[in-house]
């Protein structure tokens, strides 16, 4: 518990902190300049009417001298105004000088002695009169309390004026011995009490300067702390607003985004399930079957975009998303996309071409082909998509030379220019954010779900690149990217191999196949899929019940399952299976496609993975790829 304070105690503890000289009352600091400043500031006008109306008594005592002590007239005169009053004037008059701050203590000083040995001389020639006595505890009085002179110097003036008296009376007057001591004991007293009146005095104005000093500096910690506060409440404010601004933003973003894609999801779905049910119609055309096919087709594609998009986004947004490192011809690439949308090109009557750098032989390096693929084809659908006339041009350029004996080149700057509708100046850094589509307010603003430049950007920088844009609105815009020429590729890392087309493949043999899956649709569309190479297939809707079919159907070849079923899900029936078969190829085929999803297909025991939806010729070339290792391992046991 803290003790309190008394006022004694904080007195000591004061005087501790105040570093006094007790003998001086000096400050042990920088704090006696301070003080000795303030104090000639607070008492230099005191001094000089104090100083003053010493003069003008001293001056108007020598009325006295005539009528006391005559016989000393002419002497007394000499010392009253031929040397006290000139000495005392000189030194008011300093004290209007600039530099009278310097030397004040020690001109009031001189002063004093001066006048103080002077009384003492007078009072030495009459001493049998009493007045001169009283002259000298009036100096007294006048050094201690009105002269403003400091403790310490008074009392030395004080004494040194005490002594001078005694030993001029031993000396050269003739003062009555007992007179003497009578007198010095009145002298002695009047100096001690002054002493230790003027020493409290100057204590205590020491001390109140010292605790304002303190107090001062307080109020200027108090007032720096309140301004560093208020600087850091500003800020935080600022900040705040800031984040509340990016919240208030990143919800309007988002909002507008699900707005969007409720539109991209709603819009192509009307188109298959409208077309779907306008093919029950009776009595269609062919050409109008066959025309409904393909709008049916084509919202699909539509669709299957968007869901990819989110896919993608997820997966770079939560730093899952690989670079696969193979070798891939760039001239390929170029070419691939050209022919791909060409067609749709021609079609608005836009002119379209693109140009190469390299030789197709030359044009082969280590880089990720998808990615490559996708920032390219986002790049020239943004392009065809906006270009209402004029033309589309894409391609490459070598950038920068290689130094090495190969002279292959470093880098690689890919363009798309288009003649389209332009990027405004205010939005050009802001169309490679995710979801900017969906806050354009204009009818400007196309199908789309607003992630391709965002995926484009990130595909870009992991491979080591950078996208930037240069634009005029209503005039059309160029997009450029960087590519370097060769990514190392990572150990251990497989290139990648193309898979043979379906109507390539052998099949060695056809297969036993478990499809699992609670959706009666897909079912029937599964065992559509693999009819061509199976020589049985077994449904089931369940966990539990692929699970009993696999131990019930040791000779199963391949299991198709759906990760989400009721009472037992996917994972778990994986789990179980692996526990008795180990041998029978699993895939996961299911709706789950978000981050993560295949990993933990991989880790619950499947041998591959495959996301809703898919074409038949993908899952088949999943399964051959399987089924042939497994087929090969039968062989060799």
């Amino acid at each position: 518990m803290k003790r309190q304070q008394t006022p004694d105690s904080r007195e000591l503890e004061a005087s501790r902190e105040m570093k006094l000289n007790p003998f001086t009352l000096s400050f042990k600091d920088d704090t006696e300049v301070q003080y000795c400043k303030k104090y000639y500031k607070d008492t230099l006008v005191q001094f000089r009417f104090s100083f003053f109306l010493v003069l003008l008594m001293y001056e108007a005592f020598g009325f006295l001298d005539n009528r006391i002590d005559p016989q000393f007239i002419n002497q007394f005169h000499l010392i009253r105004y031929g040397i006290v009053l000139p000495g005392l004037s000189a030194v008011l008059l300093l004290s209007f000088s600039k530099n009278f701050e310097k030397f004040w203590q020690e001109a009031i000083f001189a002063g004093l002695l001066l006048g103080g040995v002077t009384c003492a001389v007078l009072t030495l020639k009459a001493a049998d009169n009493y007045s001169y006595y009283a002259g000298m505890i009036l100096i007294f009085s006048a050094g201690y309390y009105f002269i403003k002179l400091r403790f310490f110097l008074a009392a030395i003036a004080g004494w040194i004026i005490l002594i001078f008296f005694n030993v001029g009376a031993f000396t050269f007057a003739r003062i009555d011995p007992e007179m003497l001591l009578i007198n010095d004991f009145f002298f002695v007293a009047i100096n001690f009490l002054g002493m230790f009146t003027a020493y409290n005095v100057e204590y205590y104005r020491r001390r109140d300067f010292f605790l304002n000093l303190q107090l001062d500096s307080r109020n200027a910690e108090i007032e720096e702390a309140n301004r560093s506060l208020e600087s850091k409440v500003e800020e935080r404010t600022h900040e705040l607003n800031l984040a509340k601004e990016r919240a208030e933003e990143s919800d309007r973003l988002k909002s507008a985004f699900l707005a969007n894609m409720s539109h991209e999801i709603r819009t192509p779905m009307n188109g298959i399930l409208g077309f779907a049910e306008l093919l029950k119609v009776p009595g269609l055309t062919g050409e109008e079957q066959r025309s409904y096919f393909e709008i049916i087709e084509q919202s699909g594609a539509r669709l299957l975009n968007t869901i990819n998009d989110i896919v993608d986004i997820s997966k770079i947004e939560s730093g899952l998303m690989e670079v696969l490192i193979s070798e891939t011809n760039i001239n390929g690439q170029v070419e691939f996309i050209y022919n791909f949308f060409k067609p749709e090109v021609e079609k608005k009557g836009v002119a379209f071409c693109f140009k190469t750098a390299l030789a197709h032989d030359e044009a082969v390096f280590h880089t990720d082909s998808e990615k490559i693929y996708a920032i390219l084809s986002n790049l020239v659908k943004n392009a065809v998509k906006y270009t209402g006339r004029g033309a589309i041009e894409f391609g490459y350029t070598i950038n920068i030379t290689g130094t090495g004996n190969t002279g292959r080149p470093a880098e690689l700057e890919f363009y798309v220019r288009d003649t389209g509708i332009g990027i405004p100046k205010h939005r050009q850094e802001a169309i490679f954010e995710r979801f900017i589509q969906a806050d354009i307010e204009d009818t400007k603003a196309l199908q789309g779900s607003g992630l391709g430049l965002a995926i484009s950007k990130a595909y870009v920088e992991m491979l080591g690149g950078k996208i930037r844009v240069e634009s005029e609105e209503g005039q059309g815009s160029v997009f450029y990217f960087t590519m370097p020429g060769n990514i190392e590729k990572p150990e251990n890392q497989a290139v990648a191999k193309r898979v043979p087309g379906d109507d390539e493949k052998t099949w060695t043999r056809r297969l036993k196949i478990i499809i699992a899956d609670d959706d009666e649709s897909s079912g029937v569309y599964l065992s559509a899929a693999v009819q061509k190479f199976s020589r049985e297939i077994l449904l089931v809707k369940t966990g539990i019940e692929v699970v009993e079919a696999c131990r019930s159907h040791g000779d199963a070849d391949l299991v198709l399952l759906d990760l989400k079923m009721p009472v037992m899900g996917g994972f778990e029936a994986c789990r179980m299976i692996r526990k008795f078969n180990k041998e029978v190829v699993i895939i996961a085929q299911t709706a789950y496609a978000l981050v993560g999803d295949r990993e933990q297909a991989i880790e619950a025991g499947c041998n591959d993975y495959i996301a809703k939806p898919y074409k038949t010729k993908d899952l088949r070339e999943v399964i051959h790829k399987h089924t042939e290792a497994c087929l090969s391992l039968q062989v060799s046991e």
